[in-house]
């Protein structure tokens, strides 16, 4: 019975360890490096490797000490300004001692010897986030979550939130609340954003004059943040 049930227990955490490994289902490429463009495409941050089947193997380096001071002076900003930019009182948030050197890594590319720009990367809860991600002005949001890599010199907490607001008409404003409760470590993070709610709004059309369009648009968005791979994350792949 002991032996059973070990076996049973063995079984699960095999099976878990599994279901856990990244992988972009149905992946059509050949086996090739994963990078960050972060700090340009002369620069780029290898960050592990994708195979022939789609399973993404992540080794992010502890540090940047490879790239040069005054390319990371280029790219990298305050922190207010990488977490908070879509806040209408982005710099109103942080004080001076606590407003640290960040940069959002940006995409996450898939790089080979014959097309350094062989792919892109996106993590989503559900694909139908991708359209919305790729175009948020043209495109329908949807209750879920994207995430962002977000690399930081030092240790930073936050806990508040804000409002992000945007003219629509000029009556009428586009209105998303944001609500963060991050712990980040110096070095690379995910930062989950989670569309909790949406709200359909009238907006001009961008084709013609005097016409109107529906669009939904995140009413709603919490932050969290974690220093090891979200489970939940549906990896998926655009190609070049």
């Amino acid at each position: 019975m002991k032996k059973s049930m070990l076996y049973f227990m063995l079984f699960i955490l095999n099976h878990s360890l599994v279901q856990s490994q990244p992988i972009i289902r149905d992946y059509p490429l050949k086996a090739m490096n994963v990078v960050l463009n972060t700090f340009g495409t002369d620069s780029p941050i290898p960050i592990g490797t994708i195979s022939d089947s789609g399973e993404l193997d992540f080794k992010f380096p502890k540090d940047l000490n490879f790239i040069s001071d005054a390319t990371k002076a280029n790219y990298m900003s305050d922190t207010a300004y990488t977490l908070f930019s879509k806040c209408d009182n982005s710099y109103d948030l942080l004080s001076e001692d606590k407003n640290v050197k960040a940069v959002n890594a940006g995409y996450i590319s898939l790089n080979s010897k014959d097309n350094p720009y062989s792919g892109l990367i996106f993590m989503v809860t559900d694909k139908a986030l991708v359209p919305w991600l790729e175009d948020t002005f043209s495109n329908n949001a949807i209750i879920g979550s994207y995430f962002e890599l977000v690399y930081i010199e030092s240790d930073f907490n936050y806990q508040g939130e804000c409002t992000s607001t945007i003219a629509n008409t000029e009556k009428d404003n586009i209105v998303t609340s944001y609500s963060y409760n991050i712990q980040l470590k110096a070095g690379f993070n995910f930062v989950e954003y989670k569309i909790e709610n949406v709200a359909e709004y009238t907006i001009p059309s961008m084709y013609e004059e005097n016409v109107f369009d529906k669009i939904i648009k995140p009413l709603k968005i919490t932050v969290t943040s974690s220093q090891s791979i979200p489970s939940d994350i549906v990896w998926t792949g655009k190609y070049f």
